[in-house]
């Protein structure tokens, strides 16, 4: 584990982060008490009941958050990207209630809790940022959950592939229709059909159906190659 520098100016998501709001003088006592942390493939970063808070902006990676359900099965619930924020200041009396887990190598940005809860308070435009990414949050979940009751299995697949390229700047507002865009999936088959309340055949086959389609290829491991993202975005919205 690195001690934190006091500068932030080489962080290449800065502009994402929950700190992007502070100036370089605003954040400097924030970054002096914080680290710089690594985790493998598969190390967890918080389990589920952990009482000692953290809290984290992710520089590098992707990292899943999960339950275990009452038959021992894990539940993918969510999924963290670079810039996104690890955390719960505030809420020092209660456990963690997810697992947070690397799905790949991943950097982050390390704070202890109190630290975190003294610069939002220091500084309202990162408050007024964490309240504003958290119900930004909360709207998506909820318009998570009420897709996949309405969604075919077909949209879903297509909507997780649409979203992963989005999120991984992969598909531009100005993208060529004519380019073919490759996205590597941060899940494996079986965990996208945990998230998404499929099974894994069924994910298959929606795969299956969009590449006969020519929408998408599959060259092979997680990659998918977007031929026609119009059409796939189509598939996305498709309804029951």
């Amino acid at each position: 584990m690195m001690v934190f520098s006091n500068s932030c100016g080489q962080c290449k998501v800065r502009d994402q982060a929950l700190c992007g709001v502070l100036s370089d003088i605003e954040l400097a006592p924030l970054a002096a008490c914080g680290v710089q942390r690594k985790l493998a493939r598969g190390e967890t970063l918080v389990r589920a009941g952990d009482s000692a808070p953290v809290c984290a902006n992710i520089q590098r990676g992707l990292m899943k958050v999960s339950d275990i359900n009452p038959a021992g099965q894990e539940v993918i619930v969510g999924l963290l990207w670079p810039g996104d924020f690890v955390g719960t200041p505030f809420r020092t009396e209660q456990p963690a209630l997810h697992d947070v887990v690397a799905l790949t190598p991943v950097s982050l940005c390390l704070f202890p809790q109190r630290h975190m809860e003294r610069a939002l308070i220091e500084n309202p435009s990162m408050e007024r940022a964490l309240l504003s990414r958290t119900l930004a949050e909360l709207e998506a979940a909820r318009t998570h959950c009420s897709k996949l009751a309405r969604a075919t299995a077909l949209a879903r697949v297509a909507g997780f592939i649409v979203e992963s390229a989005r999120r991984r700047d992969a598909l531009g507002s100005e993208r060529d229709s004519e380019t073919v865009t490759t996205v590597e999936l941060p899940l494996s088959r079986g965990e996208m059909a945990d998230l998404l309340g499929l099974t894994i055949e069924t994910v298959s086959r929606q795969m299956a159906r969009l590449k006969s389609a020519g929408v998408i290829g599959l060259p092979g491991g997680r990659h998918v190659m977007i031929h026609d993202p119009d059409s796939l975005a189509e598939a996305a919205e498709e309804l029951n």
